[in-house]
């Protein structure tokens, strides 16, 4: 039998799963329990087999047509050919009558960073977008985040639809109906003397006698009975009816009982939200803005339940701006610290900048903060979506501790080396699409740009950034280098200070360097019939060198190749080889370095 509200997202999750999370959200939100493959193991068998139960069991699929192909079957399917699992999903939902609805992606669509796919695959997912565009006739190519989520929202009355269908069992008998109502009505009528108004309850509120717990308590009361209330009187039954009658498509019906609800002015913000995606959905977003607005000269005083959800309708940075200004003025107000880490997510961003981590972070832990205080879910009376919030923030918490601390505290590590031209620093940045990287050394001058080299960005389509800074004139001892960048967004970083040494980096180097070179410390000679063996390799590190012993024809290590000390890197000096007996057959040689450490012995063998 199939479920009455499960729908199943089919898209290829190393290229859209922040797309299908915000399906997911939005599908949520409208009432349904979304799926998709990640959610299931494979243990039983072919991955084919598993997902043909999951659809089965789906009232829907929705499927985000991205530019990926994704996983397929190492099997060519019987019915439908060379096909990826993505694709077989749809397929076969078709193939049993099951609705397909399609959300095509434009190619500026912030998708999440993959790979990318061999062309024969890449040809076989566009030849896929050609021919359903073909068949779909009609089709619009989504390219934002805001964009698929209105998109989603615009199937709300297909979705409707399939709803009213699966259960015509409840609301299709309408004698059964009237006596439900009827029933409903004389129990209410024998009641009637211990319901409250809407302003009494409003009264209560305001006074203190009536909390939004306990609001909250009885809508989850009434919520567990479903169906309508007949003749309504508080605000949780109204908010109650405004969703039964949302969900059932009777949009002026909920609008009438959300306007009923929203007259009490309680200051609880879901029902505000379920209001304003409603109308978001059956208006467009500038026909509940223009609704919400009427509102403002209605509530006495405007709540911050209300300013907020005027606010979420807002465009990207105003949105951002408001939301933040609400923080400020109301810093109790603990949903809004949620709403503000959500401008910062990848399911808003699609690609994160480490700014962007560092402030989703700050705000998900304000958020915990208000949540521990009790500042969070007496706002809410839908507890429910309540508890939906507090998952998610902890699942974007657990997102971020896989960028380590020291990363987002810090993202800049530099690398000092020495070469013929004195001293020069590499500069590593974990963060992705810097676009301009600025320096200052011990605190002297205005910042410089480190400058760009001719190859483009392929994240930025601008000049790559260029890491390296040349410090010729770099004078021996302890520094400090104050970085910064602007990210993607055109958002200053840091400045972020590094300290190094050029003691240490020298010794640091020296050692990397003729680590990668153990064969060749040593080298055998021959000149005017003499055997020579030369010591230049080594010599060229002397500022990081204490002792050279050595040792011929044996492991005795029992000689001392003196040297005259420096302070200057690759300059070998004067005393460049011994001469050595002509029956040497190899020598070995170990370095003890300046900080004590002591090399395994080298053995180097003398060729014919």
């Amino acid at each position: 039998m199939k479920s009455h509200s499960t729908i199943f997202i089919s898209t290829v999750s190393k290229e859209l799963r922040s797309a299908r999370q915000l399906v997911a959200n939005t599908l949520t939100f409208l009432g349904y329990e979304p799926v998709w493959q990640d959610i299931f193991g494979t243990e039983s068998g072919d991955l084919r087999e598993m997902l043909r139960a999951r659809i089965d069991g789906c009232k829907g699929v929705v499927q985000i047509v991205g530019y990926a192909y994704g996983a397929e079957p190492q099997v060519e399917d019987e019915e439908f050919g060379r096909v990826s699992y993505t694709q077989y999903e749809a397929l076969y939902a078709r193939k049993c009558g099951i609705k397909v609805w399609y959300l095509f992606i434009d190619e500026s669509f912030p998708a999440d960073a993959f790979e990318a796919e061999p062309e024969d695959l890449r040809q076989l997912q566009l030849a896929y977008r050609q021919t359903l565009k073909a068949d779909t006739h009609m089709f619009h190519e989504l390219k934002s985040n805001e964009a698929l989520e209105a998109g989603v929202l615009k199937l709300r009355d297909d979705l409707t639809a399939l709803r009213r269908s699966a259960r015509m069992w409840a609301f299709g008998i309408v004698g059964l109906l009237a006596v439900i109502i009827g029933l409903t009505i004389w129990i209410l009528q024998g009641q009637g003397g211990t319901k409250k108004s809407v302003d009494d309850v409003s009264a209560e509120v305001k006074k203190g006698n009536e909390t939004i717990e306990m609001i909250a308590a009885r809508f989850e009361s009434i919520g567990s009975d479903g169906g309508l209330i007949a003749d309504p009187k508080t605000p949780e039954e109204h908010y109650h009816n405004a969703r039964v009658y949302e969900l059932g498509g009777n949009f002026s019906a909920a609008r009438r009982e959300y306007n009923e609800y929203l007259s009490a002015n309680l200051e609880a913000l879901d029902p505000w939200l379920s209001y304003m995606e409603m109308l978001k959905a059956s208006e467009g977003r500038a026909g509940a803005i223009e609704t919400l607005r009427y509102f403002k000269d209605k509530l006495d005083p405007p709540t911050v339940s209300y300013q907020t959800a005027l606010a979420l309708l807002e465009d990207g940075e105003a949105r951002l701006s408001r939301l933040l200004e609400l923080a400020e003025e109301n810093p109790d107000f603990g949903p809004l610290a949620w709403l503000i880490s959500r401008e910062y997510s990848p399911e808003r961003l699609g690609d994160q900048s480490l700014a962007d981590q560092r402030s989703e972070k700050e705000w998900l832990e304000k958020f915990g903060n208000a949540r521990d205080g009790g500042k969070f879910l007496r706002y809410f009376i839908d507890q429910k979506e309540a508890r939906k919030w507090e998952d998610q923030a902890a699942a974007n918490l657990a997102r971020l501790g896989s960028t380590p601390e020291r990363v987002l505290e810090n993202p800049i590590t530099l690398t000092a080396q020495q070469s013929n031209s004195g001293w020069a620093v590499n500069l590593s940045l974990s963060d992705s699409r810097i676009k301009e990287v600025f320096y200052r050394l011990d605190g002297e001058g205005e910042f410089v740009s480190t400058g760009h080299m001719t190859t483009k960005s392929p994240q930025t389509g601008l000049p790559l950034i260029n890491p390296q800074i040349p410090l010729p004139n770099l004078s021996p001892g302890e520094h400090e280098i104050e970085l910064k960048y602007t990210d993607r967004n055109d958002v200053m970083n840091g400045p972020y200070s590094v300290s190094f040494s050029t003691s240490s980096e020298q010794l640091a180097q020296g050692k990397m360097m003729l680590n990668a070179i153990p064969g060749g410390w040593l080298a055998f000679g021959e000149h005017n019939e003499e055997t020579l063996l030369y010591f230049t390799t080594l010599l060229a590190y002397r500022p990081v060198i204490r002792e050279i012993r050595y040792s011929l024809n044996s492991e005795d290590l029992d000689r001392v190749f003196e040297f005259e000390p420096t302070e200057k890197m690759f300059e070998v000096g004067d005393k460049l080889y011994i001469t050595v007996p002509g029956d040497t057959r190899f020598a070995v040689v170990r370095v003890t370095f300046r900080d004590g450490t002591s090399s395994k012995p080298m053995k180097i063998v003398r060729k014919d």
